[in-house]
């Protein structure tokens, strides 16, 4: 049973300014990287080719993955407790942590489904919990 759905969608230009200059060469990420994204998130983000447009797909699934749920919870919503990895296969993994994994247990949300594009500059992510 669906229990939400939702999608964002982010400027890349926009976004890799938020980014500074993060990269696969970047050790110590700037504020707005550290604060929004897991160590998991990151580490998939240094290796690869494009790490600031990854991070951007991170984002907008992390933004879609709330608006799919934010009729769920009236806490604050910490971007860190929605982690957003790649599976072996390559597609985005979903996992909760945190007070919100509570929310979703309690709920009912057994799983949440993330799709991840770019295309001309912008980057989308669709989020389904179920």
């Amino acid at each position: 049973m669906v229990k939400g759905i939702g999608v964002d969608l982010v400027d890349l230009s926009a976004f890799r300014g938020l980014c500074e200059g993060f990269g696969a060469d970047t050790e110590r990420p700037c504020a707005f990287v550290a604060r929004t994204f897991t160590e998991a998130e990151l580490a998939q983000a240094r290796g690869r080719h494009d790490a600031c447009q990854y991070l951007a797909g991170r984002y907008a699934a992390k933004e879609a993955v709330f608006k799919a749920v934010a009729p769920l919870t009236c806490d604050g919503f910490d971007l860190q407790d929605v982690e957003t990895i790649d599976a072996p296969t390559g597609q985005p993994v979903v996992s909760m942590a945190g007070a919100l994994a509570g929310v979703y247990a309690a709920a009912g949300v057994r799983e949440i489904l993330v799709s991840v594009t770019n295309e001309s500059g912008f980057v989308e992510a669709i989020a389904l919990a179920q």
